[in-house]
């Protein structure tokens, strides 16, 4: 009999940690007996996991408008399930999953780092993170409880097991296949942000500044997402002829991939930028903030791409400005990050994350 694991994740949007869920899961229900706990109307999101994966929706709207209430109402129904050795993979909101391990509640909890952890080694991300600073610093001293950690980073692994004395502490990226090389030549440059409009993602610092260098350098600039921003995004836009937005599309890198020549990742704070690692893997020359996120570690600190000033709209624009004047050398860039995308294989990441967990169970 397969082992059974319950994914939990009680609300789900179509970011980069939801994309990541549909991945682990699809992944693991070959070899374990999945099941995935949430609260969500996202239906189009679900249709994209096996058919094998038992999908627990509560479908409570009511919940649905506060997250930590959301969150608590989850953990409640899923306590009501029955069973000898519950094990628990939390994506996110870990903390009263870890204050029940404090508290000796028999279960295994496995957690994920999907962003940013407050610690020494960040200070450039945390001069960003001010909504919950605080809390957040809090609830990550209570990780050390959780059977298995999974982060993104070594610096995070360092930070967790060093001062918050966690004991099981694995680095896995998230998993990033080489796709086929595209070739681009044009006369006029597409370039694209893709991701959620939402203020920690920055799309007005992208679209300000790309507007700003356009009536310098002529290029056309895509915007692919959704949320909260959307309608600065759009009203920034009016009577630009050379913007357009897509609003959201699932996969919208891989649809897009022929028409994309730059990627901009603009995040304030962040942990494995899915469209980062995507866009390398289609070879596309990349920018993205320096010592943001693995920004560094995928781009090869900056022989693989172009890494600019958190923040410096005269940096972005100044490295933004680089990749355009000299196409041949930016893509000559990317292609020494492509070459290392073996780190991100199918052995390095996703295996891995079976192996750990089978080490705990």
């Amino acid at each position: 009999m397969l082992k059974k694991i319950y994914l939990f994740c009680p609300s789900i949007h179509d970011g980069g940690l939801e994309k990541t869920l549909s991945v682990y899961a699809n992944f693991l229900s070959t070899n374990f007996q999945v099941n995935l706990i949430t609260n969500t109307f996202n239906h189009k999101r679900l249709k994209t996991f096996h058919k094998n994966i038992k999908i627990i929706n509560f479908k409570n709207k009511f919940f649905l408008n506060n997250r930590i209430i959301n969150n608590l109402f989850c953990i409640f129904k899923t306590l009501m399930i029955k069973e000898d050795k519950l094990v628990i993979f939390s994506l996110h909101d870990h903390f009263f999953w870890c204050l029940l391990k404090f508290l000796k509640i028999n279960f295994k909890l496995i957690i994920r780092t999907q962003t940013a952890i407050i610690n020494e080694k960040n200070k450039i991300e945390e001069k960003s993170i001010k909504k919950n600073f605080f809390f957040r610093k809090f609830i990550t001293l209570f990780y050390k409880y959780s059977d298995l950690i999974i982060t993104f980073s070594e610096k995070n692994k360092s930070f967790l097991k060093n001062k918050i004395k966690a004991k099981n502490v694995k680095v896995i990226y998230n998993h990033f296949p080489k796709c086929k090389l595209l070739k681009r030549n044009r006369k006029i440059y597409n370039v694209f942000f893709i991701g959620r409009l939402v203020p920690d993602k920055d799309p007005i610092f992208f679209l300000k500044n790309c507007i700003s260098l356009s009536k310098k350098i002529r290029f056309n600039i895509g915007i692919v997402g959704k949320g909260s921003c959307y309608d600065m995004v759009k009203s920034m836009s009016t009577n630009q002829k050379n913007i357009k937005i897509y609003g959201f599309i699932e996969n919208g890198l891989k649809k897009l991939s022929r028409k994309i020549d730059v990627i901009c990742i603009t995040s304030k704070y962040d942990g494995t930028p899915n469209v980062l690692g995507e866009a390398v893997s289609y070879n596309i020359p990349c920018l993205a903030p320096k010592n943001v996120g693995l920004s560094n570690l995928i781009l090869l600190n900056g022989k693989g791409g172009y890494l600019y000033k958190p923040n410096s709209d005269f940096d972005f624009k100044k490295k933004l400005s680089s990749i355009l004047i000299n196409y041949k050398k930016a893509v000559k860039k990317s292609e020494q990050a492509y070459k290392e995308l073996d780190r991100f294989d199918y052995n390095n990441t996703l295996k891995k994350l079976e192996h750990s967990i089978n080490e705990i169970l």
